[in-house]
């Protein structure tokens, strides 16, 4: 038989009842606590209760009935008498036991305590603080949430809500306002101790997960609010003020999130004070952090209250805030729950649709405050924070090499082929280590979070850009490689605009160009210094690619303000660009050659070739042949040397250079040396692993290091007269080195008479031939060379 019928079948003491059906309900009773006084460990241990939930459930019906109705005796004297009993037997079983109780079993003996404990309030033996103490220290039920289980959202929500209304509400159910203001303390009490172990160690998602059901529940459940919400505050303000926000995280996230969900239709000037002090102490505590991280007690509190400022503005409550304290939080729980992913790639409290809202809400209440000068360090915190959110995210990716293969994998997922160089992607393999769980499964997965996360802060960039335009263009440069990714008019608004008022602030002078330019270039230079090459080897960072080509398109299109204007930061803007070199996004490496190319043959009044070349060739000579391919190679050195031979000090040289023409000699033998130095490296580590097939007198190889010299043969020719001597004599060093390895030897020689013998003009051919003829015979090999032709 159901509760409810047996309640329904159940007259008053004070109706008269047939002597037949009062001896069937002491029966009934007897039944009860007979079964509920013969549980044992191994009973309370099995599966499967459904008597002993029956019985325990309708004993739970008499007591409330019992609370409810305190003055008309209508409950056996036994009941009373032997409840207390039953509930510190379960008690004593619970401690003996190697198995806790199943959650629904627990849930009634937990009830069973509260209600007890509301029956003895007035006791002078304190017998209701007992019950409540014994409650919090019995064993928790066996499926209660552990961080082990912390994705399951149901188990969560459930466990949760049974709480509250095991401790909250069907214990108070009918009592008195005497008896709730003096039994309630204790049962928050309980409630929060209960609580909190629950949520020990992933905090942040397990509010995000419970937040919003819970709150509903509350609302629904508790029929005396105003009441209840007053009893709270009490508690809250004599033991959840602001210095527990460090120590008592947990219990002071829990109280602020009851007394929202209490006050959700109508707050009392005193909730609302409570409620904005511990905003500010938050947010002070916050600004110092910027965006801690989630097991950080302050992230913990301020994500609970920042959830509540949101779910407070619901259609369906009565609560408006604009306060600046209460936007930072609500910006810091919805930024929290974009990165809740990070965390665990299974956590998704929310659906996509309610972090919008939630995102909405947070715009538009910026929108607002940001014409407030007033607000000034509440825009400067709040900027502070996507910055920080951005790095967290990025930091993600780049925390292993595991993490920025996955996200590799899912950028080309949805991008074109051609916007990717293999030979900086094919050398980086995957371990064979099994996969972190906590990574994002898939790339479909990848790529749907870095929509939403961009979706979510490239507007709120945005609108803060107002206030802070360049810290704005910047953080939205950082994460440029999601606007790729998601290659969608929508999403180049933010970007779109953000950079047009750059620019147009640049134009009109409004600020000197400086101090626009300068914090964006030491920004990324900063970026550049505390990356882990380790992990992510800079030609593989896509992300630092990307903004590398956002920022330098951005210079380019006002190179000549950068020129004329801020001639002393022309050195870090070529420290950007170089850092672009050979980067496995296409686009950055083809950028990068292309303004070093212009700073080469143009700009030269501005960027001197000797600022330039130097580094561009070192990069290039480093990258070849793992991520620069034979045509890099040649394109680079061919603007390189171009640039160095075609140069007014070598072509024309007058009497007044002098000392411009002398330093331009040495920086092409300079150029020259590094290209033979780099190809001996090359050419010493193909020796090393050279079969004796290969060996053979007549066997021919192509190899890199011989591409290279051959390279540096075919610029040979290329110098003017005035520099060739010079230019040999460095080639010779590259024959030398080899004299004793016959084989190399004789096929630089063989590669050094092909490019000379051919498209060479004839001044400069006739003196090669007579320099071949002498090499030759220094450094003879078995086959001798076939000089006549020359």
């Amino acid at each position: 038989m159901s509760d409810e019928v047996w309640d329904a079948a159940a007259p008053r003491a004070s109706e008269a009842r047939p002597a037949g059906l009062k001896m069937l309900l002491m029966e009934k009773v007897d039944s009860t606590l007979r079964l509920l006084h013969a549980a044992t460990c191994e009973l309370l241990e099995t599966e499967n209760h459904d008597e002993l939930e029956h019985a325990m459930s309708r004993l739970l019906g008499y007591l409330h009935r019992e609370i409810a109705t305190p003055s008309e005796a209508s409950v056996e004297p036994s009941v009373l008498t032997e409840s207390p009993q039953i509930f510190l037997q379960w008690h004593k079983l619970q401690q003996a036991m190697q198995k806790p109780m199943n959650r629904r079993l627990w849930m009634l003996w937990v009830e069973l305590g509260c209600t007890l404990a509301v029956l003895h309030c007035s006791d002078a033996e304190k017998k209701a603080e007992s019950f409540a103490q014994l409650v919090t220290t019995s064993q928790p039920p066996r499926d209660c949430p552990t961080l082990r289980i912390h994705c399951d959202k149901e188990n969560l929500v459930a466990y949760s809500c049974q709480l509250w209304d095991a401790v909250m509400v069907k214990p108070l159910s009918g009592a008195s306002v005497s008896v709730v203001n003096d039994v309630s303390p204790r049962l928050i009490d309980t409630h929060l101790h209960l609580m909190t172990p629950a949520m020990r160690e992933y905090e942040v998602a397990f509010i995000a997960i419970i937040a919003t059901p819970l709150r509903r529940h509350i609302e629904t459940t508790s029929t005396s609010n105003s009441l209840v919400a007053g009893i709270w505050l009490k508690y809250a303000a004599i033991k959840m003020g602001p210095v527990e926000i460090t120590q008592n995280a947990a219990s002071v996230a829990l109280t602020a999130l009851v007394l929202s969900a209490l006050t959700s239709t109508g707050r009392d000037l005193d909730v609302t004070r409570y409620l904005e002090t511990m905003r500010a102490a938050t947010v002070d505590q916050l600004a110092r952090g910027a965006f801690p991280q989630p097991h950080n007690p302050v992230a913990i509190v301020a994500f609970t209250l920042g959830l509540s400022c949101l779910d407070d503005t619901r259609p369906s409550t009565a609560v408006q805030l604009q306060s600046g304290n209460a936007t930072l939080l609500c910006q810091f729980a919805v930024l929290r729950l974009v990165n809740s992913q990070l965390l665990s790639s299974h956590l998704k409290p929310y659906d996509d649709r309610a972090i919008l809202d939630y995102h909405r809400q947070v715009r538009q209440r910026w929108e607002t405050l940001i014409l407030e000068p007033t607000n000034a360090d509440v825009h400067q915190y709040s900027l502070r924070m996507t910055e920080a959110c951005i790095q967290e995210m990025v930091g993600f990716f780049k925390s292993s090499r595991e993490s920025y293969l996955s996200f590799v994998d899912a950028v080309q997922s949805v991008l074109s082929p051609d916007l990717f160089r293999p030979s900086a992607l094919s050398q980086h393999q995957r371990s064979t280590n099994s996969p972190d769980e906590n990574l994002l499964p898939t790339a479909a997965d990848i790529v749907a979070f870095i929509k939403q996360f961009y979706g979510i802060v490239a507007p709120l960039l945005q609108v803060l850009s107002s206030g802070h335009l360049v810290q704005a263009f910047v953080a939205l440069s950082r994460i440029e490689f999601a606007r790729e990714v998601c290659a969608s008019p929508t999403a180049n608004t933010s970007m779109q605009s953000v950079t047009q008022q750059l620019e147009l602030n640049l134009e009109q002078a409004t600020s000197p160009p400086d101090s626009i330019f300068a914090p964006i270039l030491r920004s990324l230079a900063m970026q550049s210094t505390t990356s882990n090459s380790a992990i992510i080897p800079r030609e593989m960072d896509i992300i630092a690619g990307c903004q590398t080509l956002a920022v330098g398109l951005a210079m380019q299109r006002k190179l000549r303000i950068l020129l004329f204007q801020c001639a002393s930061l022309i050195d870090d803007a070529l420290a950007v660009i170089f850092s672009g070199l050979y980067n496995a996004f296409e686009p950055v490496d083809a950028f990068a050659h292309r303004f070093l190319g212009v700073c080469l043959s143009h700009l030269g009044q501005f960027t001197p070739i000797f600022t330039v070349f130097p580094h561009y060739l070192q990069v290039t000579l480093a990258a070849f042949p793992a991520n620069a391919s034979p045509q890099d190679l040649t394109k680079a050195c061919g603007a390189i040397f171009g640039s160095l031979f075609y140069s007014e000090a070598l072509t024309m040289p007058s009497e007044q250079a002098n000392e411009v023409v002398e330093t331009t000699r040495r920086m092409v033998l300079w150029a020259i040396r590094r290209c033979c130095e780099r190809s001996n490296e090359l050419l010493a580590l193909e020796d090393e692993v050279v079969t004796p097939a290969e060996d053979a007198p007549t066997a021919t190889r192509r190899t890199d290091g011989l591409y290279l010299a051959g390279l540096v043969f075919e610029l040979l020719k290329m110098a003017p007269l005035s520099a060739l001597r010079a230019c040999a004599m460095e080639v010779e060093q590259l024959l030398s080195r080899w004299r004793s390895s016959p084989r190399v030897l004789r096929q630089l020689k063989s590669s050094l008479f092909a490019r000379i013998s051919q498209n060479c003009e004839a001044e400069k051919r006739a003196w090669l031939a007579a320099w071949y003829i002498e090499v030759d015979e220094q450094y003879p090999t078995e086959i001798s060379a076939q000089t006549s032709r020359l």
